[in-house]
């Protein structure tokens, strides 16, 4: 994530002093410490340990509930070396957020502490602060001893309500008005030790997926590990993840030769397709998909790549691209009409879009795997897409086995 000049302990990177912009005083702290700063609670987490990907951030320095006034308040600070630094994103549904969380936030921590891929680093950020006043700061930052292990139990969840809906909607892909929808469920959890020692578990559980952890006014987190990018750019190239199709781990070949995942994960990668034509003037998408392979499950998955038009900038097209066939389904408008009148609950940030906007560009993650958590208690979700051919069994089985990226199975 550092991409900056070699950092010194208590260096002053920013702007010119002639100029009300961000500084920052960064120094450098013991390895492994990033899941312990405290002492108040996370305000974001960030992380993806297959890429060398490890931020967290504490308080707020800036928070807004649109991303342009963040990434204007960010242009004022060029040159700066963090990452970041403004985390966010928004929900599935602006008209169906959760209380206490707003349908879309970005936030500038005070204090960020990341990994460059040689040091752990701690800095305090400051709009026209002193060197001295941040330094104090960061002298404030204390380590949080780590919570005893995840000792989770879950609820069973209301199956015939689940069977039900699930006939209603099949109802409505025979009718010819879609030719897939995305259900999902909630699935009631207790045992949660400390939002840190859950975000240690999925990190540990499921290192090439994108850890993270936004939280709302209210106190409460949403937390997760999603294996699927919305969109990556750095300058004008993008990357765009279509993952759909769902197996048993080890089920690779069946799931490459299954009629009905093959359908459900085209019409995915054909949404993404549409989606990003009017944006970019190159566009690549492979002829077939390939297997990614989770602790859990496993899926068919295409990486789509792409480069912008001249003018066109990414967050524009994150936007376009949300909500993907892979969460909502097909044709879009129709499907999300279908989850507000019948889905049964609010899924709020829950496969909405989590992520970073820096100075080089975004990155995006479909909040996936995740689980909204007020002190010992979560509530996790899991969906599945239903086409042509779906069952209640198969598709229950499968929110069933996605859950246990949180819950590790536990019952």
């Amino acid at each position: 994530m550092y991409s900056g000049v070699p950092l010194e302990d208590n260096t002053a990177v920013g702007n010119p002093p002639d100029r009300v912009s961000l500084v920052a005083v960064a120094r450098r702290v013991k390895s492994g410490a990033l899941l312990r700063l405290g002492p108040e609670p996370l305000s974001v987490y960030w992380a993806n340990p297959s890429r060398g990907i490890h931020v967290a951030g504490l308080g707020a320095l800036n928070v807004s509930v649109q991303a342009a006034p963040a990434i204007e308040w960010l242009s004022e600070a060029p040159g700066s070396p963090l990452p970041g630094p403004v985390f966010g994103g928004w929900a599935f549904d602006a008209t169906r957020s959760w209380k206490g969380f707003d349908a879309e936030r970005w936030v500038v921590p005070e204090v960020i502490g990341w990994w460059d891929g040689a040091s752990t680093w701690l800095a305090a950020l400051g709009v026209g602060a002193s060197a001295e006043s941040l330094s104090l700061r960061l002298d404030r930052v204390s380590e949080v001893e780590p919570a005893p292990g995840l000792s989770l139990s879950s609820s069973a969840g209301d199956r015939d309500a689940w069977n039900r809906r699930v006939a209603a909607l099949l109802e409505t892909i025979w009718s010819g008005a879609c030719t897939k929808i995305v259900l999902a469920r909630e699935i009631e959890v207790d045992g949660v030790t400390s939002e840190r020692t859950l975000l240690k578990s999925l990190e540990a559980r499921h290192p090439t997926c994108w850890t993270f952890l936004v939280r709302g006014r209210d106190g409460r987190a949403f937390v997760g590990a999603s294996p699927e990018t919305l969109l990556e750019s750095e300058g004008d190239a993008i990357a765009v993840d279509s993952l759909a199709g769902t197996a048993p781990v080890g089920k690779g070949a069946t799931l490459l030769a299954s009629d009905k995942d093959l359908r459900e994960h085209a019409a995915v990668v054909e949404g993404i397709r549409a989606s990003l034509r009017p944006f970019v003037s190159e566009l690549s998408v492979p002829a077939e998909p390939v297997v990614k392979t989770l602790a859990n499950v496993e899926h068919l998955f295409t990486p789509v790549r792409a480069k912008l038009k001249p003018g066109v900038q990414a967050l524009e097209v994150a936007r376009a691209l949300h909500p993907t066939p892979a969460v909502a389904g097909t044709p879009r408008e129709t499907a999300m009409t279908w989850l507000r009148e019948n889905e049964g609950f609010a899924r709020g940030w829950y496969t909405g879009a989590v992520g970073v906007i820096g100075e080089r560009g975004i990155t995006l993650a479909v909040a996936l795997r995740a689980a909204l958590v007020d002190g010992t208690k979560a509530t996790v979700f899991a969906g599945a897409g239903l086409v042509a051919g779906s069952t209640a069994e198969s598709e229950w089985l499968e929110t069933e086995r996605k859950s246990w990226a949180i819950t590790g199975g536990a019952r």
